[in-house]
């Protein structure tokens, strides 16, 4: 477990439900996936006479993002660091952003863009650089762990 005091069953239970709440959510994704799957194959190979709509393209775009955010939030369950929150929020406002009614008004769109530059100056200059620049991809090893040779490391 990570950084957690093992004697403390209170919280080695709530990092547990985590755990098994973020599995919940993996599971929804990959069923939304396949949902996804089968909106695409309807709209674009089923019907492939009629030309698609925007409002159909409009709720297949809603239905990536909205599966974009759950895995992020998977993410953000997983590592527990202040970037991963920037980037769950980066993904719902540029959702929110993307998906605005067409009569929606420019006030939406700047409102987005404010709020887009606001989580970018926070995360500039109030995340540490160790915690902003964590993704999935990354390893984190704790520091005590001297003999593991990081990439970015030179030799």
């Amino acid at each position: 477990m990570k950084n957690i005091d093992k004697s403390n069953i209170s919280l080695r239970v709530a990092y547990i439900f985590e755990s098994i709440l973020a599995m919940v959510v993996l599971i929804a994704v990959f069923l939304g996936t396949i949902d996804v799957l089968r909106m695409i194959w309807t709209a674009y190979i089923v019907e492939y006479h009629t030309p698609v709509a925007y409002s159909q393209l409009n709720d297949i775009l809603a239905q990536i993002l909205l599966l974009v955010i759950a895995i992020e939030f998977v993410v953000m369950l997983s590592l527990h660091i202040p970037g991963t929150i920037i980037e769950v929020l980066l993904y719902a406002i540029a959702r929110k952003m993307l998906l605005l009614p067409k009569s929606g008004g420019m006030l939406e769109v700047l409102l987005g863009v404010i709020a887009i530059a606001g989580l970018f100056t926070i995360r500039k200059y109030l995340l540490t650089k160790d915690n902003s620049n964590m993704n999935i991809t990354s390893i984190h090893y704790d520091s005590d762990d001297d003999d593991i040779i990081d990439a970015k490391d030179p030799i």
